[in-house]
């Protein structure tokens, strides 16, 4: 940079020397101009915008922590890091940065799409078939609808914006929330016959994961308008992906690790085997795969920097808090710095006896409630187990101990001899696993009167978790599902967009009923079931009011 300014510096004295009596001189002729007309010649440049896409949903999915569903009822951050809690409502408002970063990344998905399906468009493009051309297509069109949809759940009507903009605009109009839904659902539509059933390349979009979306859609479609046409549709799109004989459920245990068990607690199940390197993927044998996001160790040391997941470090507790515990290894879950931590629903209510008896999502292999004293410089207490009173003691004030969600590290952790240090783990991520869409049905039919055909599909998912308790017709409401969305989907699923979808009050008042920290009970004084539209987008907006979401004055 200082070469730079010397030379910069040069050339301006230069040009004071010579004077500009010439216009010309001050005239540019630049020999390039790189344009979306003219900067691709190939279907494989067009591609790499395609690929740009994943890569840009891969590091927004693992590193947003409103993503991952902190300040829901599910997760937020333990007391010793409350500066970086969601959930102090004295300090959200509409210009909070957390709202407009998840809003800037789907237009910045969106203009992306919009960028490949116009170079694709182009008629001097050359592609290896037309197959392939109009899976690019598809693709994109793919991730505009999901951006769409995705800004529909958090923040209702926004501007559907289908072309790029080559000058700057001043003038969007808010579309309705229904209007944004039925969007990204014709888009989904109109793209199935060119989505391939599966794929050898594995993270590439499949049709089960639009249908996936179209089900999602009409749901949040149908509970925005109260459409029974709709939820008959979220039915027929999810029984297609669920009844297709495509996907299944995993009922029996497989992968890389089959034959194996969890190295710190024993015991493993099929449950286990699904969050295991090298299980996540369609191609790896794995049936209920429909949509993940790739990461690969190799890779990320050799130019990937991305390709990683951070939840040993994000998730795991701070066991070395304890006096006589020593280590960052696979007994303390990696090492743990408790960015996160799970609410009293996660860590307790949704595994009590009367519910979830025999449930293998809560075996210890599972998620680990026992902590081993290992410092042998205590040789008293070395190899006892640690007393709840002194978890309870050590916790006071920090609230950094917390069981251990295997789901979300690994007893084997890989790369300590090229320099890694048992912060991340290295498998890919789900993004959609037939549990949810199962899940969803079992919404559409609730929302529909039928709580039976709800029932049954949440039975299919605690047959296989060996619950000992089926759900009951009469049982089953919005929080039931939610609460097994909680068990079956913890931080796969984008815990924010399932509760504002919901509509109502069902968000907020499951915040004031779960959170984890007390601040959000005090501060959480109104109602609102949308996010705000951030302000900066609302002042940019000039030529054209756009209106702010209810419970969210500046």
């Amino acid at each position: 940079m200082k070469a730079i300014y010397k030379k910069l510096m040069l050339l301006l004295l230069i040009g004071g020397m010579i004077g500009c009596d010439d216009d010309a001189f001050l005239t540019e002729k630049p020999k390039t101009f790189y344009t979306t007309d003219n900067i691709f010649s190939s279907g494989e440049q067009v591609d790499q915008v395609v690929v740009s896409m994943y890569s840009r949903l891969r590091r927004f999915k693992f590193v947003n922590a409103q993503m991952q569903g902190i300040g829901t009822d599910v997760l937020d951050a333990p007391e010793f890091r409350i500066s970086s809690a969601f959930s102090d409502y004295t300090r959200i408002n509409s210009e909070s940065s957390q709202f407009r970063n998840v809003y800037d990344f789907y237009y910045e998905l969106i203009a992306l799409a919009n960028t490949a399906l116009q170079a694709a468009s182009d008629p001097g493009i050359t592609f290896e078939s037309d197959q392939s051309r109009n899976y690019i297509l598809a693709q994109s069109r793919f991730f505009r609808a999901y951006a769409h949809g995705m800004l529909g759940e958090l923040f209702g009507g926004v501007p559907i914006v289908t072309e790029l903009a080559t000058v700057p605009r001043y003038d969007f109009v808010r579309s309705t929330r229904a209007e944004t839904y039925q969007f990204a659902i014709d888009e989904l539509e109109a793209i199935l016959n060119d989505l391939p059933e599966t794929t050898t390349q594995s993270g590439r979009i499949v049709r089960g994961a639009a249908q996936h979306y179209l089900s999602e859609f009409y749901l949040a479609l149908g509970t925005e308008t109260n459409d029974v046409a709709a939820f008959d549709q979220s039915i027929k799109f999810a029984s297609d992906v669920i009844d297709g004989g495509v996907f299944s459920l995993m009922q029996e245990r497989f992968g890389t690790r089959k034959d194996e068990e969890n190295t710190v607690t024993g015991g493993a199940d099929v449950w286990w085997d699904l969050f295991r390197m090298g299980n996540q993927n369609y191609a790896d044998g794995n049936m209920e795969s429909i949509f993940t996001l790739q990461v690969d160790f190799d890779a990320y040391i050799a130019e990937d920097g991305e390709a990683f997941l951070n939840y040993p470090r994000y998730f795991s507790p701070v066991y070395r808090a304890i006096e006589g515990f020593d280590g960052v290894d696979e007994y303390a879950g990696g090492r743990g710095v408790a960015f996160y931590a799970p609410s009293p629903l996660v860590k307790d209510i949704i595994w009590e006896e009367d519910i979830s008896r025999g449930d293998n999502r809560n075996a210890e292999h599972n998620i680990s409630r026992i902590i081993y004293y290992n410092d042998p410089s205590f040789p008293e207490l070395f190899g006892k187990v640690v007393p709840q009173e002194v978890i309870d003691a050590t916790n006071q004030g920090s609230g950094w101990l917390f069981p251990i969600f295997f789901k979300l590290t690994t007893d084997q952790f890989i790369g300590r001899d090229q320099g890694q240090d048992n912060s991340n783990i290295f498998r890919d991520k789900y993004v959609v696993r037939l549990p949810e869409t199962i899940l969803l049905r079992a919404e559409a039919y609730l929302r529909k009167g039928e709580t039976q055909m709800a029932a049954d599909d949440i039975n299919l998912i605690r047959a296989r978790a060996q619950c000992e308790v089926m759900a009951s017709a009469d049982q089953v409401d919005i929080d039931y599902i939610l609460d097994e969305r909680a068990r079956e989907l913890f931080v796969e699923e984008s815990r924010w967009h399932t509760l504002l979808r919901m509509g109502g009050t069902v968000a907020v008042d499951r915040i004031r009923e779960y959170a984890l920290n007390p601040q959000a009970k005090a501060t959480l004084t109104f109602d609102y079931n949308l996010w705000p539209i951030p302000q900066t987008t609302i002042d940019r907006n000039k030529d054209m009011v756009m209106e702010q979401n209810p419970g969210w004055a500046r």
